[in-house]
């Protein structure tokens, strides 16, 4: 996320090749929660992403990123927030196996604050596709939007 980015011209920027899938018009098929730890920035270092916006206050403060009292406030790593979305699709229409996975598409729509819960919105459309929509409980906001997770011919 790029806080405060201005003064360009999108239609100079290039060709978006982004195609929006949206959600269907109907209740979820599933809902899923999950919960994040507070510590999870500090884990998810270890997948080599060491920028301090996920850890440090004061850098995510200077990167425009505060809490609700005005303090820094670090974001949770998008490959997290992705990585619980996949893991909700695969529980919920993947028989739990990480075989049945085939491709997933997501645009990321705002951060997470680690320790805030996730809310896994899925449709099960034609084929193998489920279309899955990801908010923050705690504040209603979506975080993964646009996205859907396609699954092996045996999945649910």
């Amino acid at each position: 996320f790029q806080l405060g980015a201005r003064d360009f011209t999108p239609e100079e920027c290039g060709v978006n090749p982004f195609q929006p899938v949206g959600t269907p018009e109907r209740t979820p098929d599933v809902v899923i929660e999950q919960a994040t730890s507070v510590n999870q920035g500090h884990i998810y270092r270890l997948s080599g992403d060491y920028n301090p916006l996920h850890i440090d206050p004061k850098a995510a403060n200077k990167m425009g990123f505060k809490g609700s009292g005005g303090e820094g406030q670090p974001i949770l790593h998008g490959l997290c927030t992705l990585g619980h979305t996949a893991r909700a699709v695969l529980d919920a229409y993947g028989n739990k196996d990480p075989k049945s996975f085939r491709a997933i598409k997501v645009r990321f729509a705002s951060p997470v604050i680690p320790g805030q819960t996730l809310v896994h919105s899925m449709w099960k459309e034609s084929g193998n596709r489920v279309v899955v929509q990801t908010k923050v409980k705690e504040t209603g906001k979506v975080v993964i939007n646009d996205a859907y997770v396609d699954l092996a011919p045996n999945s649910k």
